[in-house]
Formats: C-alpha cells, structure tokens, sequence
C-alpha cells in the first residue's frame, strides 16, 4: 500500500487521555514499588513506552477521496462518498479516537464498509475544518452539530 498524502488530523487529547496516561503509569509505579528488580523497570517502561507510542500513532488524513485512519501506524481506507453521516457522540466505544469527547460518529451508506452496523467513532483536531473538508469532497453527508 502506497503511502498516503493529504490533510493530517491528529487524534485530540483532553483530559480523558491523559487521565488513562496517568493510571497506566501510576499501575507501572505500583509495580515498580512491589518489585524493584531490573526486569519489572524494564517491563514497565516497555509497556509505558507502547502504550504512550501507540496513542500517538492515532491520526486521520484526509486524501482526495478517501479518509484514512491511523492506528499503531497502519491505515485503514474508507470511501468519503459513502459516508451517510457524521455527527457527534459521547460513546465510549472502542475507537479510533484518543479522547472521550470531542468525539464523532462516522456511519456510511454501505454495511460492508466496516463489516457492522455500528458507526466509526474518531475524534480529530480541528474538528470544524475537518468536517468542512469531508463536506467538500462529499456534499451529500448528513452533519448534526
């Protein structure tokens, strides 16, 4: 797969996320304080290290026709033509999406595109001009605000 151009949106952090930062270390700490040989450092900052790595790996670009999202650095292609709605959401679903809010729910036209009947939930920076640009490649996208 070639690689991709375009609009990049990074994936929001707000307070959410750094509240999940801050258990994950605070339970690498508590493991550290249990065990303090070399091998519980060097898990713990492993597991710190990519989980940290792996959030930020989580971005959206807008390329031509296609949105791609980003996740531990692979991307996933969906057709910005058929995409039904976008609008926001406050589910907790495993997502794409580093916050819990700022959040948005992508449904398409086409079942098949995500294999389910639930939406793709992001949430981007720049959420206005995200949608502007989603808008202009595709004018028929229903947007709730």
């Amino acid at each position: 797969m070639g690689k991709f151009g375009g609009t990049r949106y990074g994936s929001l952090w707000d307070g959410s996320t750094w509240l999940i930062v801050a258990i994950v270390a605070a339970c690498c700490v508590i493991h550290l304080l249990i065990d303090r040989g070399v091998v519980a450092v060097v898990i713990s900052v492993v597991m710190l290290s990519l989980f940290v790595v792996a959030l930020r790996s989580i971005y959206y670009r807008i390329d031509g026709d296609k949105l791609v999202v980003y996740q531990f650095f692979i991307p996933t292609v969906y057709p910005i033509d058929k995409i039904k709605e976008v609008k926001p959401t406050k589910s907790v679903l495993s997502a794409p999406a580093t916050s819990l809010s700022g959040r948005l729910a992508v449904t398409f036209t086409d079942k098949k595109i995500l294999k389910s009947t639930i939406p793709l939930i992001i949430s981007p920076v720049r959420r206005q001009e995200f949608i502007r640009q989603l808008l202009s490649v595709n004018p028929d996208i229903r947007y709730s605000c």
